[in-house]
């Protein structure tokens, strides 16, 4: 499926997406990763699919 096909419904999917949001109904998954030392090992894991949702970097806890 291809997104632009569908440019159409993105109104409607921003009103629906913003609920969800708000009430609890739609969740977003992410794996973190601790440490900027380990960004390169974390960018890898996106090529390989190491990662569900979004892939972060927490920087230190100094920061």
């Amino acid at each position: 499926m291809l997104v632009s096909s569908h440019f159409d419904l993105f109104p409607e999917w921003i009103g629906t997406a913003t609920a969800g949001l708000a009430d609890g109904t739609l969740r977003t998954e992410e794996t973190v990763t601790d440490g900027i030392e380990r960004a390169a090992e974390a960018f890898l894991g996106v090529l390989g699919g190491a990662n569900t949702g979004k892939m972060l970097v927490r920087l230190g806890a100094d920061r």
